[in-house]
């Protein structure tokens, strides 16, 4: 939500980031090493990105000084931009906007949800008239995100029991300003196909699924204590 940090990136190719759903990875990845090079020539570019880096490391020293008790916002949903589909309406929004007001505020506050590997359904509507729900893969080294890992260089994982088994989650973090949201991912190897579909998709699934997906947020965010 930094409009100079948008004006960088439509400045290198205003076309290509409204393609890419304003993703600067995407932008990036498509630019060829002679546009790489007239970039790093031009002044104006050059000026524009130091005075972006210096507002938004100014900007993220403050959390160093943050206060009182540390506050989790759970939710299925958050609406933080268009590239990242882990939301579907206004319940995302508003819980996006929530954590990012946090940032600006620097409350001591972290999200938690879950990363669903196929969003949101998308509706599209063939010749004959009828809707049908499109599902697109997200490829998640394209998104802002970065796997949590213990001290030891590993994963992060927390588990719930469920009758017979045990269902394992990893653990990806996604910056919001200075408020990490934490979201949980079930399609690991560790678990069976049933319930490595748990954060297959945003309210996706039947009824039982969707129980799933409430019990594996609700009850395992205690166990997310981390630093912010």
């Amino acid at each position: 939500w930094n409009s100079e940090a948008y004006e960088l990136f439509e400045y290198i190719d205003k076309e290509k980031f409204l393609k890419y759903e304003r993703s600067p990875i995407h932008l990036l990845e498509s630019l060829s090493q002679e546009e790489i090079e007239n970039l790093l020539k031009d002044e104006i570019f050059l000026e524009k990105i130091d005075k972006v880096e210096q507002v938004f490391n100014s900007y993220m020293q403050k959390a160093e000084r943050k206060e009182g008790d540390m506050i989790a916002y759970l939710s299925m949903e958050f609406g933080l931009h268009d590239t990242l589909k882990i939301f579907s309406g206004g319940l995302g929004m508003l819980a996006g906007d929530y954590l990012k007001q946090a940032s600006d505020s620097n409350k001591n506050m972290i999200g938690i949800g879950l990363l669903y590997r196929n969003g949101y359904f998308t509706q599209q509507i063939t010749k004959e008239g009828y809707q049908i729900s499109a599902q697109h893969p997200q490829k998640f080294t394209h998104l802002p995100l970065q796997a949590e890992k213990d001290e030891n260089g590993l994963w992060r994982k927390i588990t719930l029991a469920f009758p017979g088994r045990n269902i394992y989650a990893k653990i990806w973090r996604c910056d919001v300003g200075r408020v990490p949201l934490y979201l949980l991912d079930t399609d690991i190897e560790e678990n069976n196909q049933e319930d490595r579909a748990i954060s297959n998709q945003l309210y996706g699934g039947d009824w039982e699924n969707r129980l799933k997906q409430e019990i594996l947020l609700a009850r395992n965010f205690l166990k997310l204590k981390y630093k912010s």
